[in-house]
């Protein structure tokens, strides 16, 4: 391919480079927000060399251009001289995307997740890969070799918000370096280890609070951060005289922001988890099958949105108090569903980049890796993640019905099934084998759209 020829072909048939508000790309499409789309002539696009499809959807012109699209990406960068100009303010379209209020949702989180895709990917694999080495091949985990393999998965995992921040600051077009300051300041073990403290942590004499966790592995308190940080920027880049931006602009949106996030968004997080962690004990307490069903079909999605730590400290309290961890039974089967879901896309599409994906999604989620199969395939396929939410919610209630617990902390995975030995073992076996072959045969007949094969 041609790719500065197919770039060239392809601006000119929407509208020239004026007619280009903004420009992305995830794993097969070029996307370009338009100031008009009258002005595209989609059918024109698609007969340009290179060009797959062209679909139109979520407020973007999406030209579907397959495994080169980095390249295509590239060239109209250099045929439009668009990304990477500084933009010092942004249409109110621009922070939203049209269609059905869970579409957007998701249209949101996938497009800021799609990014760092290979880090966890990577990260998920090297996690499988430990477990292996420590339950069959001896490794210790108090070995070097353990300890310096394993930083590579906490340097994402455990600062996960860091990455984000940076793809969500490109979404919401403000200074993605700023942002990133933004995350390691959340992030800080520093301030969550005062905060935990005796006397906790003030900041303009208040006190600071944020889940026990801290916020190292969350999703949502990152993305409606920067988001609010693009707005501080974005009004600060408006009114701040230009002369004084490079200093002021700056040093405005981080002591704004910083400061909303600890003290606003962070809190408003943690009530959300703590009301979640009340629902399931009264969930429980009411009916354990309901609640599998309840609690399975809701906790990937709880995954998605970062508030399953809301749940996650009832299960080491129930360790704690009864030797048994109920919550690990009924949500683990969610793994492996999400998992099936992957496999099953991988088994049916036609397209080798997918399927190689869905593939190595579906392995590191049999390994309790969930974020790969979640966002690499099942959620940008919607279908796929639908299923599995479903199927999550059978195994759940399986494993409910069967009271089944773990007897240890630890991932959901299938080095894990000693921990569940005990009450309910055959039902959480049952629960697991349902989730990850249903999930799997389902999508594979029924959840799979041809239309995939070639983007």
């Amino acid at each position: 391919m041609d790719y500065k020829q197919t770039a060239t072909d392809i601006v000119a048939n929407i509208g020239g480079k004026e007619n280009i508000t903004s420009l992305t790309h995830c794993i097969t499409r070029v996307r370009f927000k338009l100031k008009d789309n009258s002005l595209a002539n989609a059918e024109a696009v698609k007969k340009v060399p290179g060009v797959i499809n062209v679909i139109e959807q979520g407020g973007q012109f999406q030209v579907v251009v397959g495994n080169e699209v980095e390249d295509v990406f590239k060239a109209v960068q250099d045929v439009t001289g668009i990304v990477g100009q500084a933009i010092d303010a942004v249409e109110k379209d621009d922070l939203k995307v049209q269609g059905k209020f869970m579409d957007r949702v998701i249209d949101l989180v996938t497009n800021v997740f799609t990014p760092i895709l290979p880090a966890l990917i990577g990260a998920g694999m090297i996690r499988s890969i430990l477990m292996i080495c420590t339950n069959f091949l001896g490794l210790q985990t108090t070995s070097g070799t353990y300890i310096v393999i394993n930083e590579i998965y906490n340097a994402i995992f455990s600062f996960l918000p860091v990455y984000l921040a940076y793809a969500a600051a490109l979404k919401w077009k403000c200074n993605p370096y700023i942002a990133v300051a933004v995350a390691l300041t959340m992030v800080s073990p520093t301030i969550q280890s005062l905060v935990f403290g005796e006397e906790g942590l003030k900041l303009f004499g208040l006190k600071l609070s944020m889940q026990r966790q801290g916020y190292g592995s969350s999703v949502i308190p990152i993305i409606v951060t920067i988001w609010f940080m693009s707005l501080v920027e974005h009004a600060a880049n408006k009114y701040v005289p230009k002369y004084a931006k490079y200093v002021l602009v700056p040093l405005i949106t981080l002591l704004i922001t910083v400061p909303a996030m600890f003290l606003v968004i962070g809190p408003i997080t943690s009530t959300a988890q703590s009301w979640i962690g009340a629902a399931y004990t009264w969930l429980y307490n009411l009916n354990p099958t309901i609640c599998g069903v309840v609690l399975g079909a809701a906790w990937q999605v709880l995954v998605v949105f970062g508030l399953h730590w809301g749940i996650v400290p009832l299960g080491t309290l129930n360790l704690a108090q009864y030797g048994r961890n109920t919550i690990n039974a009924v949500t683990g089967p969610s793994n492996w569903s999400q998992a099936g879901a992957a496999l099953g896309v991988a088994l049916r599409t036609k397209n080798s980049q997918l399927r190689e994906t869905g593939l190595s999604a579906g392995i590191t989620g049999i390994f309790a890796i969930t974020e790969p199969s979640i966002y690499g395939v099942n959620l940008p396929l919607k279908k796929p993640f639908y299923i599995a939410v479903v199927f999550a919610a059978i195994a759940g209630g399986v494993a409910g019905f069967g009271n089944a617990a773990a007897l240890a902390g630890g991932p959901v995975g299938i080095l894990s099934f000693p921990l569940f030995i005990g009450e309910g073992f055959g039902y959480f076996v049952a629960a697991m084998l349902i989730a990850l072959v249903g999930t799997a045969v389902t999508v594979y007949f029924f959840g799979y759209d041809k239309k995939y094969d070639e983007q």
